[in-house]
Formats: C-alpha cells, structure tokens, sequence
C-alpha cells in the first residue's frame, strides 16, 4: 500500500506539472473568459449569470419564444466490470457496457421585452432534461419531496432498471426541471442583472450542460463538492469595462426548490477578474444547508460553506488552462461510532484542466483531479467517522473533442481514479468497482447533437 500510494503521488505531481508548468510559457493574443473557456468558437447555451441567450437564439429576433437543445448520448467501459454494472462513484457515465441517453435537452427562452428606452429588458428562461442525468439536477420541492421521497418522476415498476436502494428505488431515466428563471437588465449600478427564479449554480467551471464540458464525466468536485442548482434572487454588475464584476444575492439553499424547515436563506457572493489572457473568480455559497438529526432524534438544520475559485488562462493561442480550488465544510455531518456525537465535515480539491486546439474540429485535453473529503461525508454519506479511512481521491483524463460539423461533437475519454478509501469494520476494501477495489479504469464515448 505503501508503494502504491507513493506510485499514485508520482503521477499525481508528473500531472499537475504538465498542467501548471506552462504558466509562464507565451501569452496569447486572445482574451478569454470563464463562461468561455471550453469551447471558444462553440455555439452552446450558456449559464452564466449575465449571459442570458446563446447566438443561436439571438438570430431569431422575431420570435417570442425561442427553443434550442441538444441529445447527449454514450457508451463507458470498467475494466472491473463491475457486476451491478455502475461505475459509481463517477460520472455522468456511470453504466457499464450500457447505452446511456444522458440528456435530451431543451430551453425555452423569451424574446427581450425592452423599455422604450431599451436602458430596462427582461428575458425569462426555462431548461427540461430528461435522461439518465437527470438525478444529478434534482431539487428538494421539485423533483423531489422535501423528505427526499420523488415527486415529478414515478417510481420504477416491478423488474424495472433502478438507482438507490431497494427501499428508496429511483428511475433509471427521469425529467428534471433545472433551470426556470427571469433576467431582469438594469441601468442600476453600470447595468446590473438580477436573475430570479431556479437556476444553475455559478461555483467552478463545470457544468451539468454537456456542450459546456470538454470531457463526459465530471471530477468528483463537481459531483460531490458543490450545489448543483439554486433557487433564489443573485445580482451581478461590473466596473472597468467589464474588468472586475460582482455578484451578491440569496438563495433557498443547496438543491433546494423550497427552503428548510426554518426556512433561513443562504447568501451568495462572488468577485471576478477579467485581465486580457486571465480571468479569475472567487465565489462563496453558505447558510444552513443540511437537514440533520441530533443526537436526541430532533431535526437540525446546519450550516455549510463552500468556497470555489476559478482560474483561465489563455497560455497561447491554440492552449488554455484553468484550475478550480474548492474548499468547503459543514456542520454535524458526520457521527462517531466511538462517542456518538456529531462533528463538522470538511472537503477540499484541486482540478487541474489543460486543452489545446489542433484545428476547428479537432481539440485534446487532459484534467488531472485530487480531491479530498476529509471525513467522508461527500461521497460515502452516512458512514461513522471512525470506522472509515481515507478520503483522497486521484484521477486522470485523456480526451478529445471532435467537432464533425456544427450540430455534432464527439467526446472520447480514457480516466483512471484511484482512492484509498476503506473501511474494515464494513468490509470495504475500495470504493471502485461495488466497493471492493481501490482504482479503476474506465473508456468512454458520447456524442452531442445539438438543434
């Protein structure tokens, strides 16, 4: 064990130079942004706050309604072949030798009302996915019920494929309602954007949306470290030509339609910077955030924290690279086999992403990920602090993006993780493979059509 972790370290630090070491290497020419970073020339819809309609739909002035989407379908193989056939605990390709329709995705958005002044606009927006990722979006009070029991999906039949367990069966494929907001443009404050309504969080670079990423799967991060979505009221303005921006408002919480039982808001805040080769973004989501129990059986709403900052850098004309660091922590989330008591949780990250275009069609890239969930509460909920060890978790990716024509990308991806989370008590020798392996590899393919 000994050995293999300090084989792991090896390639772990050989990676992270690859990533980091051209830091210093030649500008480019091109200023970029954070929503921007992935695919440049890439027509998709973007998320980001302030970035209210895709080129695609602003061609349509005449329209009121306008509607855009995409299909994200693929195909993984595990070299442990695990028999449950999941690849869990990554993803969005969590099935093996299965077909997955990841996502078929559509956004219906507004035409801008303007005032006569066209200093005021509003536009309003609203996102359907349905497919095997739609678990990945789902909301307490939406999706689902408050008390985690489903909602806008149906239970899965008799013989049907599920997810969860026996008890809490979920639908293999389901519809999530992950976005479904108004933009409110302002004159206020330089031109100030107030988004209301349910939408996509804004902590790190990756996103559920697949034409956002470069790769299939997501790092564990993003999956496990950071909200999904928020419901809430955020306002975002900028200074110095757009050179430094701001983002202030409040939300019902992580993955919450309708808020806890207290019904206490969280706050959400952020700072960029947009240089001419570099951007960079710190943003911070906290409040009370996670149903609990206490030790006396009551119900408890906790506080949880996390701190996400973002880092692109346009290396040279044809390379960027970006970096996210998280740093979160809640709590009471994890229990003591030992005491009983409960006691804070604290996970942190590092991901590290470098892509370089070859042409318009051909782009490859490399994402090299440590994340570390400190007390396993993250990605082995529930578990007694004592009786698991652990908590680093390394991965490595290869990939490409092939961009056949404006309608279709293709993404191949070799990723290899590896963790030395185990428990002996539980007899759990790994999380890989249905827990009994500490690494595995996995090869995957998607294709995006997007209309």
């Amino acid at each position: 064990m000994f050995y293999q972790w300090k084989l792991t370290q090896g390639v772990l630090i050989a990676a992270m130079v690859f990533c980091t070491g051209a830091i210093f290497a030649q500008q480019g020419t091109a200023p970029i942004l954070i929503s921007d970073y992935v695919h440049p020339d890439y027509d998709s819809v973007s998320y980001k706050i302030g970035d209210v309609a895709s080129r695609a739909t602003q061609e349509k002035e005449g329209a009121w309604l306008r509607l855009s989407g995409w299909i994200d379908q693929g195909y993984a193989w595990n070299s442990l072949r695990p028999a449950s056939g999941k690849n869990t605990p990554i993803g969005l390709n969590d099935q093996h030798e299965q077909y997955q329709l990841n996502q078929l995705y559509l956004t219906i958005q507004t035409k801008d009302i303007e005032d006569d002044n066209e200093s005021w606009s509003l536009v309003g927006r609203a996102d359907l996915l349905y497919g095997t990722d739609h678990g990945y979006v789902t909301s307490r009070g939406l999706e689902d019920n408050v008390d985690g029991t489903l909602h806008l999906n149906d239970p899965p039949g008799p013989g049907d494929d599920f997810r969860g367990s026996p008890a809490l069966a979920r639908p293999y494929y389901g519809l999530a309602i992950p976005q479904a907001y108004f933009d409110l443009r302002t004159p206020i404050f330089n031109g100030m954007n107030i988004r209301m309504g349910h939408f996509y969080t804004n902590l790190g670079s990756e996103s559920i949306m697949a034409p956002e990423n470069f790769f299939y799967t997501l790092s564990m991060a993003k999956i496990y470290g950071r909200p999904q979505t928020h419901t809430g009221i955020v306002a975002t303005t900028s200074i110095l030509d757009d050179a430094i921006g701001f983002t202030a408002g409040v939300t019902r919480g992580w993955d919450n339609w309708e808020d806890d039982v207290e019904n206490e808001l969280s706050i959400m805040a952020g700072l960029s910077f947009d240089f001419e080769d570099t951007s960079i973004g710190l943003n911070v989501h906290t409040g009370p955030d996670h149903l609990a129990i206490d030790n006396f059986g009551n119900p408890t709403v906790n506080e949880v924290t996390i701190v996400t900052m973002t880092l692109a850098r346009q290396l040279t004309e044809k390379t960027r690279w970006t970096l996210d660091a998280d740093l979160g922590h809640g709590d009471a989330m994890t229990a003591s086999s030992v005491t009983g008591g409960l006691s804070g949780a604290r996970w942190y990250g590092i991901t590290n992403t470098m892509i370089h275009d070859f042409g318009p069609k051909l782009s490859m890239g490399m994402r090299v990920e440590w994340f570390r969930d400190q007390d396993n509460s993250r990605i082995l909920p529930g578990a007694f602090s004592s009786q698991v060890s652990g908590g680093n978790y390394v991965n490595v990716t290869m990939g490409a993006n092939y961009r056949h024509s404006d309608r279709w990308t293709f993404r191949p991806e070799a990723r290899w993780d590896w963790s030395d989370t185990k428990s002996t008590d539980l007899s759990v020798p790994g999380a890989f493979g249905d827990f009994s392996e500490n690494d595995q590899f996995t090869l995957s393919l998607d294709a995006i059509f997007t209309y």
